[in-house]
Order: C-alpha cells, then structure tokens, then sequence
C-alpha cells in the first residue's frame, strides 16, 4: 500500500512539474511601450497631442486677452454691451472646452485603434512562439505574483515583432 501511495505521489510530482513547464507569462504593456511598433504609436500620439496642444494656447491667450480688455473697459462702455461681451466671451470658453474634450476622445480612440492593430499583428506571433516552443498556457504578466524569469517571453516575442512589423500604418 505505501508503495502504491509513493508512487501515485512521484507520478503526480513529475506531472506538476512538466504542467509548469509548459506555461509562459508575457507583459503586453511593455510590449506596447517598447517594441518599435509600439513606440511609433506612441510618437503618433504625442506629436498629434502637441501640435494641437499649439493650437489651444493660441486661442487660450486670446480668450485671456479679450477677456482682459473687456474687463479693463467695464466702467467705460455700457452695461448692456458689457454683459453681452462676457456673454459671448463664456461661449468662447465653452466651445474651447468642448473642443479639448473632443480631441482627447479622438486622441483616446487613435491610440486604442492603433493598440489593436498593434495587437492584432502580435497574435499570430505569439501564437507561432508558442507552437514552436511546445508552451501550453501564455498568462499575462500582471496575473503573476511570482514566477521564473525564464517563463517569461516579453522579450523574445518583442525581437521578433520588431523583426516583422516596425510601424504602424496611420491614416491621419
């Protein structure tokens, strides 16, 4: 009886270990910081981000500096007048505001689009590494508390998407 029990437990010790072996964590989100593709969408991004953000000041110091004559000029032009010039300078706000709102939807929507084409390009990538290298289960890194660094295959899978796919097609 001891032997049978001895020998379930070494058999069941040997397949645990072989069910760890066959299992890999990968981080995506340093996937899509690092590799080049990811950071070309990062680029993207950004230098639609600043030539816009160029764009806001602009219309934000002259928001200030109407704003500023108008109330300079207060005492000297009628209230009417006065309060339909604040008036239209709280429209002018309100469009700014709903314009800025607006871009960072739209910002919000490119960088996500563009994440998944990224995406959808490293599936397949995975999908072969993980055939070619017998791996069972792929577990994102941020699931994991602990595990060997030799589970982890962020970096080779980052070589080879950065061997196929360098930049993302934009359509802006």
């Amino acid at each position: 009886m001891k032997f049978i029990l001895i020998s379930f437990l070494f058999i069941l010790k040997l397949n645990i270990a072989h069910a760890v072996e066959n299992l890999a964590f990968i981080d995506l989100n340093y996937i899509i910081n690092n590799s080049l593709s990811g950071k070309s969408i990062n680029n993207f991004i950004n230098d639609l981000k600043n030539k816009k953000i160029e764009n806001f000041k602009i219309i934000e110091t002259k928001i200030k500096k109407d704003e500023n004559d108008l109330i300079s000029k207060k005492n000297i032009i009628e209230k009417s007048i006065y309060d339909e010039k604040v008036n239209q300078i709280k429209i002018r706000i309100s469009n700014y505001n709903n314009e800025r709102q607006e871009f960072k939807k739209y910002l919000d929507e490119r960088k996500v689009l563009y994440t998944n084409q990224l995406l959808e390009s490293l599936n397949p990538i995975i999908s072969n590494y993980v055939e070619q290298n017998s791996i069972s289960i792929v577990l994102p890194k941020k699931m994991i508390i602990i595990g060997k660094k030799n589970l982890d295959i962020t970096i080779p899978i980052i070589k080879i998407l950065d061997k196929t796919v360098q930049k993302i097609n934009f359509d802006e």
